[in-house]
């Protein structure tokens, strides 16, 4: 059975999509911020594009048009069809379940802003462990880290997926995240009222202290 999307990672980060409308390719752009954020950037809806074949390289460049199909035309009702928040969150997390299998060349591609010394299970871990630490350095940092590692899995309940994976509250984490914030350990988001952020060198460095 063919899967329905491909993932281009090379110098850019392509995201497409086959029958999630009949007849049409979506193709989404992933840009990295100044702020080091991975943001979709780009979306394009394309006359449906030959299918990649799992047995050979797949050549097309993404986000182009190679099927000389120029008899339809895209309608409006085509376009009200696209759900942009559920298909932007699929393709978040294609991209970081590739890095999670192929961590070498993602850190590559995106030249290592992405690589976090913990992964979200070390990190839940860790901050069972450090209850009676709340607001210390490694509380902030690691909360830090975990809300990040939602936000670029595309959740919308950050706040309530943190709840369930570390038994505190989510009005305590919204409340600790901005604490986190006003404190250097996270930037703030590029849009205003959007959840984001990504970790800053004060995190970074702290975090690493549980790696080495």
């Amino acid at each position: 059975m063919k899967r329905n999307w491909y993932l281009h990672l090379s110098n850019e980060i392509w995201v497409e999509f086959w029958d999630e409308i009949t007849n049409v390719t979506i193709s989404l752009k992933f840009s990295i911020s100044t702020n080091n954020e991975l943001i979709n950037s780009e979306v394009r809806l394309l006359p449906k594009q030959p299918h990649p074949d799992s047995s050979k390289k797949y050549t097309r460049k993404p986000g182009t048009d190679i099927s000389k199909s120029y008899n339809s035309q895209l309608m409006a009702i085509d376009i009200r069809k696209v759900n942009l928040l559920k298909i932007r969150q699929r393709a978040l997390n294609i991209i970081f379940d590739y890095q999670d299998l192929n961590k070498d060349h993602f850190n590559k591609i995106t030249n290592n802003k992405f690589n976090y010394p913990l992964s979200s299970k070390e990190a839940s871990r860790i901050i069972k462990k450090i209850k009676h630490k709340k607001n210390s350095n490694e509380h902030l940092s690691i909360f830090s880290l975990l809300y990040v590692i939602q936000i670029h899995r595309g959740s919308m309940e950050p706040y309530a997926e943190l709840s369930k994976s570390t038994s505190y509250s989510s009005n305590y984490i919204k409340n600790v995240i901005k604490q986190a914030r006003k404190e250097n350990y996270l930037s703030k988001p590029i849009n205003k009222g959007i959840a984001g952020g990504a970790l800053t060198p004060k995190s970074i460095r702290i975090l690493s202290t549980y790696s080495s």
